[in-house]
């Protein structure tokens, strides 16, 4: 994502009325298949211990101490990104507290009229992912009704598909609704009903993986990927280029996308995201080329920092157009920048300081609170080192865990 805003920012990608680059604006554009992927990461990690509960009996997660490690994994670099962008570039145009506390709340996103948003347009994945976090117990209470009559494991996993299949009847309804004709321009676009569908291919392959553990045997795709385990991946980069062209739109113009468009667009993403992660619930499903990729130090470092690097991105391009309170003046939108600078130098210089600040952020802040929450607190003689979280890989390791403006491209 930090490629797809630099990309626009620097003129490459398109913007409303904007046309980019003939062909690396189109490859820019593309990049919005990256995002839809983190969303099935939270539905798969975050859904398997219930569906194990309903498919093999096992205790059934609680609810509060579930809560309270999600809200650690992500809202102390959310609000330490608060704390200063909302000072250091908004400043001057906070008009009440509402303003302040929109975003502190997450709100900001579902009561966006007249909020302060420079720097932290990115910032609506938060409450797109906290307000899973909150559904997700239920709909598996749901789940776990529908399917506890079910006398085998196959049954009972057949039957918790059910509420899945409902969130994605959901999101093809949201998007059908948000970009009809007379709906226009909306931040409805950013809220998580538009995502339903990627929460729920995350937790379809979470209930396929607690299937696979309940039976005896190996179920037959498991037994495929293990033969082959790239082979889910073959398509992924066809899917790519079929999402940058835009088949029923215009590839590079920017303009947001009629509704057919948007449809296939979903369909896309969906069997994207489905095809990347489903190897990596497959035990055994290894090759030198992940491997070496997924296990990598380098790899391992960045999974770790990732959502700092995210949420700070946008900050630091700020920061690079001097664009903002800090710099003593009213932050003007980004889009006023378009192609004033070149796309190497500022990929490098927002890459290179967000890396150094997600790094801070951490070490320091995230890090520590994730410790503290997970033993009920400091035990004496100080927190002894906690295990470094893992790159996405397989199902039974835990990983925890854009522009707003509603007439830009979405993100």
């Amino acid at each position: 994502m930090v490629v797809y805003h630099v990309a626009f920012q620097a003129g490459v990608g398109s913007f409303v009325g904007e046309p980019g680059k003939p062909f690396w604006g189109v490859l820019a554009d593309g990049l919005g298949v990256c995002l839809p992927p983190f969303f099935a990461l939270s539905g798969m990690m975050l859904y398997k211990p219930y569906a194990r509960v309903t498919i093999s009996g096992t205790k059934r997660p609680a609810t509060g101490r579930f809560l309270k490690r999600r809200a650690l994994r992500i809202l102390p670099a959310y609000y330490l990104l608060l704390v200063f962008a909302i000072p250091g570039y908004n400043w001057f145009e906070i008009d009440s507290v509402s303003d302040v506390l929109r975003p502190v709340l997450l709100m900001h996103f579902y009561l966006p009229e007249g909020q302060p948003m420079h720097g932290i347009e990115p910032t609506w994945t938060v409450p797109a992912e906290f307000t899973f976090y909150l559904a997700l117990p239920l709909i598996a209470w749901i789940g776990h009704r529908l399917a506890r009559g079910g006398s085998t494991p196959g049954q009972k996993a057949r039957r918790l598909l059910l509420p899945l299949a409902a969130l994605e009847v959901m999101a093809i309804g949201w998007v059908t609704y948000t970009n009809l004709p007379s709906t226009g321009a909306t931040m409805q676009w950013y809220w998580p009903p538009y995502y339903a569908g990627c929460f729920a291919a995350g937790m379809a392959l979470a209930i396929y993986s607690a299937y696979a553990e309940a039976t005896p045997g190996t179920p037959g795709f498991y037994r495929f990927v293990i033969r082959r385990p790239l082979i889910c991946w073959v398509p992924l980069i066809p899917l790519y280029l079929l999402y940058a062209t835009k088949p029923i739109g215009i590839p590079g113009m920017g303009d947001n996308a009629a509704l057919a468009q948007e449809l296939v667009d979903h369909f896309i993403l969906t069997s994207f995201t489905l095809l990347l992660l489903a190897p990596m619930t497959v035990p055994g499903a290894e090759s030198r080329f992940s491997d070496a990729l997924f296990t990598s130090k380098p790899i391992l470092f960045l999974g770790q920092i990732s959502l700092g690097v995210y949420l700070w991105h946008e900050i630091v391009i700020n920061l690079w157009l001097r664009n903002g309170s800090i710099f003593g003046k009213s932050p003007v939108p980004t889009p006023e920048f378009r192609g004033d600078m070149g796309f190497w130098e500022l990929f490098l210089f927002t890459i290179s300081i967000s890396v150094v600040l997600a790094t801070i952020s951490f070490y320091l802040v995230e890090k520590p609170l994730i410790r503290f929450g997970e033993r009920g607190g400091p035990p004496r003689g100080g927190l002894p080192p906690a295990p470094a979280e893992p790159a996405l890989r397989l199902p039974d390791q835990r990983r925890p865990d854009s522009s707003p403006e509603p007439t830009a491209e979405r993100t």
